[in-house]
């Protein structure tokens, strides 16, 4: 079974109501087998634009990240996030040899 990713990318646009993810989901995640490996505005940038915050979501599988991201326990995150950020999320599997 592959693992699965949810990338976030975003700029933080109303810093007033912003809930930093890594603060309130954990353990909703920990429900769908997901981490966090990256979550942070801390990057540094070696080339390229990249936006404010960086989120890097571990999934013991693809369905999880997906089932996660489609959950009605998230859907309320998701309407937070669009909120308070302007930016972009996406699905990956993990990269096979």
């Amino acid at each position: 079974m592959n693992k699965g990713y949810l990338i976030e990318n975003y700029n933080v646009t109303n810093q007033e109501d912003y809930v930093p993810p890594v603060k309130t989901i954990n353990e909703l995640l920990e429900k769908f087998n997901g981490k966090f490996l990256v979550a942070t505005p801390k990057s540094k940038t070696l080339h390229g634009t990249p936006l404010e915050v960086i989120v890097v979501i571990e999934f013991d599988s693809n369905e999880n990240a997906m089932d996660f991201y489609n959950s009605s326990e998230y859907e309320v995150y998701k309407k937070l996030y669009e909120r308070t950020t302007q930016g972009w999320v996406l699905h990956s599997e993990a990269y096979k040899n």
